[in-house]
């Protein structure tokens, strides 16, 4: 799986480690269950890329059954991470403004 985004290329090398598969061998079809990852894999593994990209992937979302592929993986996290960094990146993120007088 190849992309320009440098945010989908880190998640990318990011599952790629983990699972010790080349990160050219990925696709966006590839069921995470094809690369050996079980449904606990996977929690353990969703546990370590919020850890990792400081984000918070809840539980009920796409990420939670069987079919899950690499794909599905990536664009949901990247997804997270771009709301995450246009959050901190807004007017105000960085809580109240002090008030002059």
């Amino acid at each position: 799986m190849q992309t320009d985004d440098p945010a989908v290329a880190e998640i990318i090398a990011f599952i790629s480690g983990e699972v010790g598969v080349d990160s050219s061998l990925l696709t966006p079809e590839t069921p995470v269950a094809e690369l050996g990852i079980s449904s606990l894999d996977l929690i353990e593994t969703i546990f370590k890329l919020e850890s990792r990209f400081g984000i918070e992937i809840p539980n009920d979302g796409p990420l939670n059954g069987n079919d899950v592929t690499v794909g599905t993986l990536v664009e949901h996290v990247a997804g997270l991470l771009a709301a995450k960094n246009a959050k901190s990146a807004a007017p105000g993120a960085a809580g109240p403004s002090a008030k002059t007088a």
